[in-house]
């Protein structure tokens, strides 16, 4: 059909540009079309854009600019107001369509022209007068015909009348290249459109029949596919995606999903709509299923009832033959079959949490088809999600990882061998926003479909269906195009480029590439009622195998080989002179045994959620190459310091290399669409040479503690001029304790004097932008601020501490202890409720300070220790080291004895007024808490809290019997043991078989 097009538009001396609907023979009549929007059958529901109305009432831009080729139907609003709409004081709005035109420009274009608007439903008594203006020039005004009466019309869901509506444009309006047609409604009221078509023919097109997605699928890609496979279950009960396995931090009897409410394996029949159960548990839970290549077996992730954890599971496709193929107390969720005949799969076998929430990570492992040989194939301290095989045999799936950077901005599509080998970017790590998830290939197509969830991610992946080209680079914006209409599809599946199968809570969708939707199958009422959803639906149907990538992992080795071939060539590098990066600063970025809330808890206030483990320096050599030894499925990160020890570049995501492996990369962030061959024969020079293993640096700690290694520091050179008693700048550093961190840490954080990125959705800087390099403190301290002049011992202390991150607490055993009010599941725990002496502090105020302190003047006073209010930082006025020397007293204390007497006359004129003494007394009281019922990481003896001491327990770091409330432990050791205990080694794989050692 496109052919016999062709071949008219050539008679007609002219080529167009079609929108992105192919043209079908019911079009005919139009004629030669030059272009067209929408589709001729009394719906608008193909239209979705929508104009904000009052805001263009009051600016002369076009409510609508529309690029044919470019934009789709969706791109186009349904509803068109006009004069008499809104009580806009006669206010018209203008739709702009552009176009391309190319024809002979030896012969004129003489041919009328014609512009059909065909409207689904118009207001009853309103007709408005449409103007056209084609480049300039104005064409007849003509009314929209009357519609058939009523005033309500759903434009996603409504068949409306069929009434076309002809205008001609003006003699030799279209001109050689671009064009811009202008529709303006005025005198009158709405249209809602059904389509819109320019051609050379003033006969409209036929009305076509309600889409029938199934019916047009079953006759194209879906000709084959005669049964879908889906399972029905619950949906998780936490607002995360990620979060839908293992237990809460405070409580391992309580999960984040909806455990023993029952869930079942289905075979929809596509074309009778018939179900077949093939296996249910209904007090279980059923999750991830995938067909085999033959379409014979599936496996999945199942947690039988009685149970509590995920193991994987098989099962025949008759329901035949359940057998398991994972064991253990650990999640295993996730399973993709591998061309070779190996598992991939995400799993809690990692020991980790996530670092901004209270639930486990999954990251990806292998094992064979019986479960045998697992092992890591991710070294992600984070979440990896949704692996599956691309046709090449590499692991397509989503990491999840937020290194010196936002956490809710982070969590992309990469791809792997499935050794684990040549991990990397395959879309979206450098721009921030969405969680690009369950990502599949699409079969004949170098593209790929994917749920890409809003903001930080929805319950059960729900996100826009979108379809992601990653020829034009991993961070091109046009290489991801949204086909959904909504944000409510979750795991879709692609038959083509042009025909998709999701899950949209309740029901089965079919979905084409303008975003129309068609249900497919929905739940019975009673399963609805209840609560189920539908999960995971794969068509039934044998597939071919990917390409077998061959393993290259040497486990019996405990190291990897990474290359740089030219630093100096990359992202933002142009400007950095040859020769002046001296080495590379190697960083291991370390995971956490547990986690309560979205916050980072003690390790910083405002900045990173990690530590970072100062692994030692590599050189760099004058041509800007280097070639290094790293232990073996760790997570690294690099950062490029100049001869001065400032760092030049910073990478803000991690690397790992397997055993054996020999990686490479050109440079410092390199674009990736950049071709490999200028490089190879450096790459073979680099590779020529020996690898170094970093070199410790010596006089600093591999992993910072502020309290122990920069106060000190502090206390020698600043303490003096910046006090409780003289805080010149308003900055106070000593060391005594708030509520959660201690006031020097918090006065260097609120200033932003680390040079750190804060938590933002940024990376890629600008060479010399972050890091030690860009801060403020280290700036100070090279000028010899305040007469300062710290030891080049104490210098290289401070700046390696800054460019590790610049945490407070050196060991996560800190978090969610030694707090007065801390954050779980984002919520403050209140410690202070029922202390009696934090209950008077509301009388004292009362009586001697609310007639000035008012919400109104915004001079609210905290009532309690936990009380958090906007003016007064709890955080800063509370002394637990020194409660006398709390702003909350020294403030409304009489200079005369030793108060600020900031309120201008004194509250207390000493220290022996009743009230200043149950004021102090509240304070005194936090003091008690922290020494005696839930002490400091930095203190001796340090007891650890219950969720701690029950990871570690199961990891296997401290002993069964261990009594967490008798018995002290050396927290910095701990955590050093905790970490050890993941490195790889050979023999952690001996006795197992089928491994190359």
């Amino acid at each position: 059909m496109q052919l016999i097009y062709l071949i008219r538009a050539m008679l007609f001396f002219i080529t167009v540009v079609f929108a992105t609907t192919v043209l079908s023979d019911e079009w005919s009549p139009c004629g030669n079309v030059l272009f067209h929007i929408g589709r001729p059958d009394a719906q608008s529901v193909e239209f979705r854009f929508a104009p904000k109305w009052q805001e263009l009432t009051n600016t002369p831009s076009p409510a609508l600019h529309f690029t044919v080729g470019k934009n789709r139907p969706r791109d186009w609003s349904p509803i068109h107001l006009s004069t008499r709409d809104m009580k806009n004081a006669g206010h018209s709005f203008t739709f702009v369509i552009e176009f391309e035109a190319q024809f002979d420009t030896d012969r004129k274009y003489e041919k009328p022209l014609y512009f059909i608007i065909g409207a689904a439903f118009a207001h009853p008594s309103e007709q408005s007068q449409i103007m056209i203006d084609i480049n300039g020039k104005t064409a007849e005004p003509k009314r929209q015909p009357k519609g058939p009466g009523g005033d309500k019309f759903n434009a996603a869901n409504d068949v409306g009348y069929f009434e076309p509506t002809i205008i001609e444009l003006p003699q030799n309006s279209i001109v050689q290249g671009t064009n811009k047609l202008q529709i303006t409604l005025r005198d009158g009221s709405w249209i809602f459109y059904d389509y819109l078509v320019l051609c050379d023919q003033p006969n409209p097109p036929q009305q076509l029949p309600p889409l029938d997605l199934k019916k047009e699928f079953r006759a194209g890609d879906m000709k084959d596919v005669n049964e879908i496979l889906f399972a029905v279950r619950k949906p998780g009960t936490d607002e995360h995606w990620y979060a839908n396995f293992g237990y809460y931090a405070a409580d391992s009897n309580i999960q984040p999903f909806p455990l023993g409410a029952g869930a079942w394996l289905n075979i929809l029949n596509v074309d009778s709509g018939q179900v077949r159960t093939i296996f249910e548990d209904k007090a279980g839970t059923i999750r991830d299923p995938q067909l085999h290549y033959d379409g014979k077996k599936i496996i999945f992730s199942y947690l039988p009832a009685g149970k509590r954890h995920f193991n994987l599971y098989e099962i025949n496709i008759d329901g035949t033959g359940l057998r398991q193929i994972t064991d253990g107390d650990w999640d295993d969720i996730e399973p993709t079959y591998t061309a070779n005949g190996d598992i991939i799969f995400c799993s809690s076998r990692t020991k980790r949490w996530v670092q901004c929430w209270l639930t486990p990570v999954a990251t990806l492992h292998r094992c064979g088809a019986n479960g045998e040989n697992i092992r890591e194939v991710s070294a992600n301290v984070e979440h990896d999600n949704t692996p599956w095989t691309l046709p090449n045999g590499q692991i397509l799936y989503t990491r999840w990882e937020y290194v010196d950077r936002s956490q809710v901005h982070y969590h992309h599509l990469w791809t792997m061998n499935p050794d684990g080998t040549r991990h990397n970017t395959f879309y979206g790590n450098l721009t921030p926003g969405i969680v690009m998830i369950d990502a599949k290939p699409i079969e004949n197509s170098h593209k790929i479909i994917a749920s890409f969830s809003p903001g930080h991610g929805r319950t059960e992946h729900y996100g826009w269906l979108t379809l992601v080209d990653p020829t034009l680079g991993p961070d091109h914006p046009d290489g991801a195009v949204r086909i959904g209409l909504h944000a409510d599809h979750a795991d879709p599946w692609a038959f083509s480029e042009k025909s998709f199968l999701a899950a949209r809570r309740q029901r089965l969708e079919l979905i084409n590439a303008d975003g129309r939707e068609q249900t497919l199958y929905e739940l019975p009422d009673e399963l609805k009622t209840a609560g189920f959803f539908v999960h995971e639906p794969r068509p039934v149907k044998n597939r071919q195998r990917e390409m077998v990538v061959s393993d290259t992992v040497d486990w019996s080795q405990t190291h990897g080989r990474l290359a740089v071939v030219n630093i100096y060539e990359g992202r933002r590098m142009r400007n950095v002179p040859v020769g002046s990066i001296k080495e590379l600063l190697v960083l291991e970025t370390l995971p956490e045994p547990i986690h309560y809330s979205g916050g980072m808890d003690q390790i910083s206030d405002g900045g990173t959620f990690t530590l970072e483990r100062v692994v030692g320096t590599i050189p760099v050599q004058p041509d800007g190459s280097a070639f290094m030894e790293l232990p073996a499925l760790r997570s690294f990160l690099f950062v490029a310091m100049d001869h001065e020890g400032k760092p030049v570049k910073r990478m803000h995501s991690f690397t790992n290399v397997m055993p054996g492996e020999t990686s490479a990369c050109i440079g410092c962030h390199e674009p990736r669409t950049q071709a490999p061959m200028s490089i190879e024969l450096p790459l073979v020079k680099v590779l020529s040479r020996a690898p170094v293993r970093p070199k410790p640096v010596e006089g600093i700690p591999d992993v910072f503690d502020f309290p122990r290694d920069i106060q000190p520091i502090l206390d020698k050179h600043c303490v003096s001029c910046h006090n409780n008693d003289r805080m010149d700048g308003g900055v106070n550093l000593v060391g005594d304790w708030g509520v959660r961190h201690t006031f020097s840490y918090l006065n260097l954080s609120h200033r932003n004097m680390f040079g750190d990125n804060r938590n933002k959705p940024e990376s890629n800087f600008e060479p010399y932008k972050i890091g030690s390099g860009a801060s403020k403190l280290m700036k100070l301290i090279n000028e010899n601020h305040g007469e300062a002049k710290l030891s080049d011992a104490e210098k290289k202390i401070v700046r390696y501490w800054l460019d590790a991150g610049a945490n407070y607490a050196g060991t996560y055993a800190a978090n969610g202890t030694g707090q007065i009010g801390w954050s779980y599941r984002n919520k403050m725990v209140v410690t202070d409720e029922n202390w009696a002496e934090v209950k008077k502090i509301g009388n004292v105020l009362k009586r001697r300070c609310n007639s000035c302190h008012t919400t109104e003047k915004n001079m609210r006073l905290p009532h309690a220790l936990t009380h958090n209010v906007p003016r007064y930082d709890r955080q800063f006025i509370f002394n637990f080291t020194d409660p006398a020397k709390s702003r909350f007293l020294t403030g409304p204390l009489s200079q005369l004895s030793g108060g600020k007497q900031r309120c201008g006359q004194a509250v207390f004129e000493n220290t022996e007024d009743p009230d200043y003494q149950l004021l102090l007394a509240a304070i005194e009281r936090g003091r008690r808490y922290i020494l005696e019922e839930s002490n400091r990481f930095s203190m001796k003896p340090f007891y650890a809290n219950e969720a701690y001491t029950r990871e570690m327990i199961r990891y296997g770091i401290l002993r069964p019997d261990h009594d967490r409330t008798k018995t002290p432990i050396d927290p910095y050791a701990i955590d050093r043991k905790y970490w050890e205990s993941l490195w790889f080694s050979p023999q952690k794989l001996i006795g197992k078989t089928n491994v190359n050692l």
